[in-house]
């Protein structure tokens, strides 16, 4: 039952940020080919679930094949809940229409209004750059961590050869001396690759190269930053470098002039807040007795209630049991003071970072409602400093529930980008641990995986949602080409890249940016890096050593961006699938003033296609090929009766125009 469609872009659905009380618009559009039918929207507020309304719809507009109903009620509560029931009179017979699309027996997933839920415009489809500072680029080696600086983990850590492959046993151990001043030196390599957003991972003082175990929120490591004040005696010389308040403070100042660097350049950064756990060497924990005033070592430290203790062991709580992760109590209200400020300090005057990533914002707290209570509160101290920041999170089921309390803005998008695509295009998880060949060129549970995770996100939350194929926590999208399980340690840094397949890597690619949300590249990816999961996912950026596979795929992605750019419709527009069987599917993308179709296949051989545009509404004309991963010749352009019939080579997306 084709062509029934309703989303909350301008074209079905206004205002577009309603306040309570504000009279909303909502369109319905079901095809002529149905005969008569009669639609209602049916609505109910938040705070009464069970108290559906009927409201029914009107005739708007009739099109070459398509009858437009639309309906106004008053927002009557901060989240409204609602879908369509459609009486098709001549065939006797009512369906139901949801987020997820035509259902016959009744509405299961219900779109979601919430009030007064703003999301930055710049954010909407913004192209993303995530770094991970550590092996981005070593712009200042005077800051590097020196081999046997200390011991993290309980072994020294090493200072390693830029040319060199991450260990499988030392990865968290080892450094490359990428730094801040690397990421300012390439500010102009990244706006010319097409990049409107730098994801940072953690900068913030840590032991370890990742950083995810925060030793102090307050300022930028100085192996990231500056290191002037330092210590020739071993047992001093990370104590030294990373207490010294004049290396803290020019640090910071790295960072600033970076932020006002990007921002010349049109470009906003993102910081990563991993505020569900600290680092064992942060001073509230202290493990190195650095600051003297640590929990570990302290009963009376003032530090004690904000973590979980096992009294009898007097041991704290790791998450997921690292010892080296300490989880944070929230049960202690001065606790979620002291973050909230810290997540307003970096966003505002002198730094003026863009926002937040927050790492595994599920996680934090021990209970859903401690978790959302901080959450809302975290949300309103950062949007009160700064209104035009982003939060998102990283979050692997479903983030609605957090989403409608105005938690967050968005999330990392693994549920409708990294997971189906990797599915079908591979039949790969997102580690390479393991192959599903029953999901491989599976394109019924590719199209309704992502309806799925669509349905589960605001309207304002879909367009900046992160859309990545690689990230610092999973295998590389080329590793994830060769079908291969695997991680490094068992398997060596070469088999990552044997058997890789630069066709179904650049689908992946086209897919990314093709789908709703904002596409995300993580450092490399433009390049074709490899790499098992962590550590070998974050090997160092080849700079001067580009091979001319490593070209290619730069000009290919570049070339991507752009036409990206130039279609408003990909950023923020309707969306919806068109056609799909086993390894082949279809979807547009479409405003009030173009239309883009997606051409997938996965198939190892040519197929014909039938591509159905009169769901966009077209009856004739013609269509333009505005990227291609191979050489395609379109040797007739026109289509009529709604309909045009194509030849896809094999294992090719093609991305169109519809005039």
């Amino acid at each position: 039952m084709k062509g029934i469609y309703s989303d909350q872009t301008n074209s079905y659905f206004y205002p577009e940020e309603p306040s309570i009380d504000d009279k909303v618009t909502i369109k319905l559009r079901i095809p002529k080919y149905l005969g008569k039918s009669i639609g209602s929207v049916i609505f109910t507020p938040q705070k009464n679930l069970k108290n559906y309304q009927h409201k029914p719809m009107q005739l708007s507009k009739e099109t070459t094949y398509f009858y437009f109903f639309e309906s106004t009620f008053k927002m009557p509560d901060r989240i409204v809940r609602y879908h369509f029931e459609i009486d098709l009179i001549e065939k006797g017979k009512k369906v139901f229409y949801d987020a997820m699309g035509i259902v016959e027996n009744r509405a299961i997933h219900d779109f979601v209004l919430v009030a007064d839920f703003k999301t930055p415009k710049w954010s909407h489809g913004s192209i993303y750059y995530q770094i991970f500072v550590d092996r981005f680029k070593n712009g200042d080696e005077t800051n590097d961590p020196v081999s046997h600086e200390y011991q993290y983990d309980g072994q020294e850590v090493l200072k390693k050869d830029w040319n060199s492959l991450p260990d499988p046993k030392n990865g968290h151990r080892e450094f490359y001396g990428g730094d801040l001043q690397g990421v300012l030196e390439k500010i102009d390599y990244l706006k010319d690759l097409g990049v409107e957003t730098i994801y940072l991972n953690p900068i913030f003082v840590s032991p370890s190269p990742h950083k995810y175990d925060t030793q102090d929120y307050e300022h930028v490591d100085p192996h990231f930053g500056v290191i002037e004040e330092d210590s020739e005696d071993l047992n001093e010389k990370y104590k030294v470098r990373t207490t010294s308040i004049k290396n803290l403070e020019k640090s910071d100042e790295i960072l600033k002039l970076l932020i006002q660097k990007a921002h010349e350049k049109d470009i906003k950064i993102i910081l990563d807040g991993v505020f569900n756990h600290c680092g064992s060497f942060h001073k509230w924990i202290d493990e190195m007795d650095l600051y003297g005033e640590g929990s570990l070592h302290r009963e009376d430290s003032p530090y004690k209630s904000y973590f979980y203790w096992d009294s009898a062991q007097n041991n704290y709580e790791g998450w997921w049991g690292f010892h080296t992760l300490p989880k944070l109590n929230y049960g202690n209200i001065s606790l979620w003071k002291y973050i909230a400020d810290i997540g307003k300090k970096w966003v505002s005057e002198p730094f003026n970072a863009d926002g937040w990533r927050l790492d595994v914002a599920d996680d934090l707290g021990k209970s859903f409602e401690m978790n959302t209570a901080f959450w809302r509160f975290f949300y309103k101290v950062v949007k009160k400093s700064n209104p035009e920041s982003i939060i998102f999170a990283e979050i692997y089921k479903s983030p609605l529930a957090w989403l409608e309390r105005k938690c967050w803005d968005s999330i990392m998008n693994y549920i409708t980008c990294m997971d189906p695509v990797s599915y079908f295009l591979t039949g790969m998880e997102k580690h390479n641990e393991n192959h599903k060949p029953e999901l491989f060129k599976n394109a019924e549970y590719f199209v309704n995986s992502v309806r799925w995770s669509l349905s589960q996100l605001p309207m304002n939350s879909k367009f900046i949602a992160l859309n990545q194929l690689s990230n610092h926590d999973h295998s590389r999208w080329m590793t994830r080409t060769t079908q291969k399980v695997g991680r490094l340690g068992p398997q060596t840094h070469e088999e990552a890249s044997l058997g890789k397949d630069l066709d179904v890597f650049k689908i992946g690619l086209v897919t990314m940016f093709t789908l709703p949300g904002s596409p995300g590249l993580f450092y490399g990816d433009e390049i074709g890096l490899e790499g098992w999961t962590d550590p070998d996912n974050r090997r160092p950026y080849p700079w001067g050593k580009e091979s001319e596979e490593n070209k290619m795929l730069f000009n290919f992605t570049k070339e991507l961006i752009k036409m990206y750019k130039e279609h408003p419709a990909l950023r923020k527009g309707s969306f919806d699938f068109l056609d799909w069987n086993s390894g082949y599917v279809s979807y547009a993308s479409w405003n009030e003033s173009e239309n883009i179709v997606t051409i997938i296949n996965r198939e190892e051989k040519e197929i014909d296609v039938e591509l159905p545009l009169w769901l966009l509404d077209k009856k004739e004309g013609n269509i333009t090929l505005l990227f291609s991963t191979k050489d395609f010749t379109l040797e007739d352009n026109s289509y009529n009766d709604g309909k045009k019939s194509l030849k896809i080579p094999e294992k090719t997306a093609l991305v169109f125009k519809i005039n």
